[in-house]
């Protein structure tokens, strides 16, 4: 089973995002806390997209899709964004970053998903949750 959702890149759309992802929780019945797992990485995902990724232009679109598979659950976000490297992402919980006011959504995501991964120019996230 595959579902998806196209929102413009603007904040207030995450609350289509929130209604999306309460329909498959309710469809699907799977436990609270892997809901809430799912819901908070994928609200950071689609915020960090909106944001950084599309830099807030309404124009752009935030394609989000949710995938029931055999033994895990994917959520893809992509964003129409040039992208960014992954790969130098600062930590943190450094204590440098500690009092900064962002830079914690891939943290996030790490933190709740079982795997996270994204493509090769970087706009686009797959977050694995095991069953």
């Amino acid at each position: 089973m595959i579902k998806t959702i196209k929102i413009q890149s603007t904040t207030r759309n995450i609350c289509e995002v929130e209604l999306f992802l309460s329909q498959i929780f309710k469809e699907l019945q799977f436990s609270r806390k892997i809901y809430c797992k799912i819901y908070l990485s994928t609200i950071e995902a689609v915020n960090n997209a909106i944001l950084h990724g599309n830099n807030n232009v309404p124009t752009k679109n935030v394609d989000i899709s949710f995938n029931n598979l055999k033994t895990k659950f994917s959520v893809i976000i992509k964003d129409e964004g040039n992208g960014f490297d992954y790969y130098n992402v600062s930590d943190p919980t450094k204590p440098l970053n500690l009092k900064k006011e962002s830079g914690r959504g891939i943290f996030i995501m790490k933190q709740y998903a079982d795997k996270v991964t994204f493509n090769e120019s970087g706009n686009c996230v797959n977050l694995l949750f095991n069953k």
